[in-house]
């Protein structure tokens, strides 16, 4: 997209108006929802945090200042409320029961070699909920281990064991493909 362009979409939607918001909303919803469905594998529910996403970003459209790339300004607000959909579940999951694997770590061995890129999401997408979403986040979005502790209020080493176990169980799903 023409960056001249979406100034002016994104100056139209600091203005409240509706078509600058329609244009934007067509022009990022399916990259959004493909952002909520890396945290949750509901189609449905990514939609909703989709949806939701967006009424955020039209409120709160007027703090961006053009500092930084917009498409990462925007999914930031995607990733956070996904989280938070996370978190509030998480709530409910006792965090040290999710799938006892082996803490065996094997870093020579590359996930990415010779297996096909959809394999590897729909590998993710199999994973529990709170070890999908340490590894979207670390893997994916590039957060800290703390950061990750941080946001779903875990200790790094909880963090650490989860995001291992991940890894592991991605690598089971990967060999029996």
């Amino acid at each position: 997209m023409d960056t001249v362009i979406l100034n002016k979409i994104i100056e139209g939607c600091q203005n409240n108006e509706q078509s600058s918001q329609r244009r934007l909303y067509e022009l990022y919803a399916k990259r959004m929802v493909a952002v909520c469905l890396r945290y949750t594998d509901d189609y449905e529910i990514a939609r909703d945090l989709m949806h939701d996403g967006f009424i955020k970003v039209f409120h709160c459209i007027a703090d961006y200042r053009g500092y930084g790339s917009f498409e990462g300004w925007l999914r930031r607000i995607f990733v956070n409320l996904s989280l938070d959909y996370i978190k509030k579940r998480i709530n409910r999951v006792d965090i040290e029961q999710v799938d006892c694997l082996s803490e065996r770590e094997r870093d020579d061995f590359s996930l990415t070699q010779d297996i096909d890129t959809m394999a590897i999401y729909d590998a993710i997408k199999q994973l529990p909920e709170v070890a999908r979403t340490i590894f979207n986040m670390f893997n994916i979005d590039g957060y800290s281990i703390k950061e990750i502790g941080e946001q779903l209020n875990m200790s790094s080493e909880a963090v650490r064991s989860q995001h291992s176990r991940a890894k592991e169980r991605l690598r089971r799903i990967l060999m029996k493909e």
